[in-house]
């Protein structure tokens, strides 16, 4: 008879895998709106609902697809930007860098910023915000893209201070109908975003 070769039974359990890094993005103006980041993200997993000390919300420089200035935080003592932390993958990080135009040499429409944010609880903790590399000049907002922004503040359900700070901005009409979406660009949006 020829014997058997068994395998031992483990009698330690098995060591859970090490948990990858993620990123923490302090979200803010359109990336609130959840329309707007599942097509990005589909659903990121969203940390704290928190505050960035010492910056305020601008509109600078002019998006065709809103007809409208585009937001990013500006240095302001004493002012304070609400929004999420969305905590993200390296994959999901790399995903959204490419739709906000960031390029880590900081050649592209933003560029990451490291702040520190508190969240609901009094809790610093350190994160990225996207500020746009070029401000270009002061334009106010479209009235659809403000109310695209506002929507999205009322989803993740910032206090009642940062809506009423958002309502508050002054907004212009926009001069043709608006989101101006290239079909292309919805076709490939399609293609990178997960199937959720």
């Amino acid at each position: 008879m020829t014997p058997t070769l068994t395998t031992p039974l483990p009698t330690a359990p098995r060591a859970k895998p090490a948990r990858r890094p993620t990123t923490l993005l302090f979200a803010y103006g359109a990336t609130l709106n959840p329309e707007h980041i599942m097509v990005r993200l589909c659903q990121p997993k969203i940390r704290a609902i928190a505050r960035l000390p010492d910056y305020r919300l601008g509109f600078h420089g002019h998006s065709d697809v809103w007809d409208s200035g585009l937001e990013t935080l500006v240095d302001k003592p004493g002012a304070e930007v609400w929004g999420v932390l969305y905590e993200l993958s390296a994959t999901e990080l790399d995903r959204f860098d490419a739709w906000q135009g960031v390029k880590l040499d900081g050649g592209g429409s933003y560029f990451h910023y490291p702040v520190e944010v508190i969240d609901e609880h009094g809790q610093a903790l350190d994160a990225l915000f996207h500020r746009k590399t070029e401000m270009g000049p002061q334009q106010p907002p479209s009235r659809d893209y403000l109310d695209f922004i506002l929507a999205g503040a009322h989803a993740r359900g910032l206090p009642a201070p940062a809506i009423a700070a958002l309502e508050a901005c002054p907004a212009v009409q926009p001069r043709y109908p608006v989101p101006k979406i290239n079909t292309d660009i919805k076709a490939l949006a399609s293609k990178l975003s997960c199937a959720c």
